[in-house]
């Protein structure tokens, strides 16, 4: 199956500059559809499942999110040998001659007297550009590490120790009998995407769990119903909420293995960690929100 692109950016100034001003495209409205029900009981992990994921920013209802800022992930394959999925989306850069502009402005008022008129900077001139790749978790069924979106590498890699944008049945079990359970992130392969990965591990660094050994522990929180669109149609799904020094999460409560539906990043201030991983940044770049079930496979409800 072809996935649309559509997609979330990666880095910050794209990220921003796509969710400026202006009217999101009009769409027709979805005709009803009878065999999607108003409450989604299950939503398995298979080949041919694809969602859309969006950016999870404070403030900013999910209608109003632009369709620039959408990732869309496809399940390729699903089974012992493990899991592979394929993404894409679209960024927005500052083409090359406009960063050289700004970079000799920037190098000219460095050297300018200080009786010197200032010069206005140049405006940045911006491209789209598409963006996407194919991952392998060959470790799904026993890995323990949830990997944000926003680190995904581009192209085609191989993650290990990973369980991708879902939890383990384990871990979701003890947060539902216990009220809390460790699941950590994934940090350690050596493709995951940059400044992404580089403000988690220092954001992770910097704050005070880290120094208390319990960095990794999700604890529970009140269960909702978290809305989505599922084929075309409103649905909504029973989900179990947790937090940790990161920031807020929201799982998929249902039939298959646990879906992590939401992640909204939101640490604690600190001096340190204002100055060098600040929460808008972490926010920016990690914060996402499943808002779509484009396709379920087939023989799903």
């Amino acid at each position: 199956m072809r996935m649309p692109r559509r997609a979330a950016p990666a880095l910050v100034a794209a990220f921003a500059l796509s969710c400026g001003p202006g009217a999101r495209e009009e769409k027709p409205a979805p005709a009803a559809s009878s065999r999607v029900p108003a409450r989604l009981a299950d939503l398995p992990l298979a080949a041919g499942l694809v969602l859309a994921l969006d950016p999870n920013l404070p403030g900013v209802d999910v209608g109003d999110v632009p369709e620039s800022a959408r990732r869309e992930v496809e399940v390729l394959e699903f089974g012992k040998a493990g899991l592979r999925l394929r993404w894409s989306g679209r960024v927005r850069i500052e083409k090359r001659e406009s960063a050289r502009r700004r970079e000799d402005w920037v190098r000219a008022q460095a050297n300018a007297p200080r009786s010197a008129t200032p010069i206005p900077a140049p405006p940045a001139a911006y491209e789209s550009k598409e963006v996407g790749g194919t991952l392998f978790f060959p470790d799904f069924a026993t890995a323990t590490e949830l990997l944000l979106p926003g680190l995904w590498p581009e192209g085609m890699a191989t993650i290990a120790g990973s369980s991708a944008l879902w939890i383990s049945a384990n871990a979701f079990a003890e947060l539902e009998a216990a009220g809390h359970a460790a699941v950590p992130f994934s940090l350690s392969s050596k493709a995951l995407r940059d400044p992404a990965a580089s403000l988690l591990k220092r954001a992770f660094q910097l704050s005070g769990e880290a120094a208390s050994g319990r960095p990794h522990l999700w604890t529970r929180v009140a269960e909702s119903d978290f809305p989505l669109r599922v084929d075309g149609d409103e649905a909504r799904v029973k989900a179990v909420g947790a937090r940790n020094w990161f920031g807020a999460y929201t799982v998929l409560a249902a039939g298959g293995p646990p879906l992590v539906l939401s992640v909204m990043p939101a640490p604690a201030p600190s001096p340190a960690l204002d100055l060098f991983a600040p929460a808008g940044v972490l926010r920016t770049l990690l914060g996402y929100r499943v808002s779509e079930v484009i396709h379920l496979p087939r023989g799903s409800s």
